[in-house]
């Protein structure tokens, strides 16, 4: 079986602080993510490894520069709404128009803000190819996703590519790096792999920044934040390249999955 490694990232303006009780503007939070985004770059193109950023409308209009720089860079690019605090039904079309505008590429994925639900004929109207807005597990106020197959499955003519759980249903998101031990989390990834056939996970960049100035945002999400998770995610890479992980994008992948289940 192929161990095919999907890495993403939730290009957005930084809005923790407002779901926490504070206040950030948009322009600021766009900043924060930008210093974030530009330490992944940099990282990826030393690991020599592409991933998929899925990108708000607010993050692409303030910052067309680094959009651009992604789809130089070999990376796909993917849709996340247009205002990732007050995601709206029309973001779908409306997201799609202004980020395709900015790459200068054609967008094919699309994942919800918060991973929310999603209307799949909405997205199949709109010309998406695949979804990735799903954590199939159950956390409490969150997600209730306990009975959602954990492979990649067709829903009215979209792939959904849910995010990689534990057999038991935990999380290997992104707050799983912060939390558990480095050993752990890369040895739960290859598990992952092994009855999959693929890991997918996803970040922010704004985790990629130290978040000590920011009162609002829990204790654990700042833990191992920074310059210390660019360190942690290099050595994830690095682990999963040993086992002979082939890196591709959510697109790159969802190519090969239409196919096989067409049968083609």
């Amino acid at each position: 079986m192929k161990k095919r490694v999907l890495i993403s990232f939730d290009v957005e303006e930084f809005d923790l602080p407002r779901e926490h009780g504070g206040k950030i503007s948009v322009e600021e939070g766009v900043k924060v993510s930008g210093e974030g985004l530009k330490r992944i770059l940099e990282l990826l193109k030393q690991k020599k490894v592409k991933a998929t950023f899925f990108v708000t409308g607010n993050f692409a209009e303030e910052v067309p520069d680094l959009v651009k720089r992604m789809v130089k860079e070999g990376h796909e690019i993917g849709c996340h709404g247009v205002d990732h605090f007050c995601p709206k039904k029309t973001d779908v079309e409306k997201s799609k128009e202004i980020v395709e505008k900015i790459a200068g590429v054609k967008v094919v994925g699309w994942r919800q803000p918060r991973m929310f639900e999603i209307s799949y004929n909405e997205l199949k109207r709109c010309g998406y190819q695949y979804d990735s807005s799903i954590n199939p597990a159950f956390i409490p106020g969150r997600y209730n996703n306990a009975s959602v197959p954990r492979r990649s499955f067709m829903k009215k003519g979209i792939l959904e590519i849910p995010t990689s759980v534990t057999s038991m249903r935990v999380p290997l998101f992104w707050l799983a790096l912060h939390l558990f031990p480095l050993s752990v989390y890369v040895r739960l990834a290859r598990n992952a792999l092994k009855k999959t056939g693929y890991f997918a996970t996803y970040f922010h960049p704004w985790e990629f920044v130290d978040l000590g100035d920011y009162g609002e945002v829990p204790s654990y999400i700042k833990r191992n934040a920074g310059k210390a998770l660019v360190k942690r995610l290099g050595m994830v890479i690095d682990e999963l390249k040993k086992d002979g992980g082939e890196f591709m994008t959510y697109a790159e992948f969802s190519e090969k999955q239409i196919c096989r289940k067409r049968g083609n």
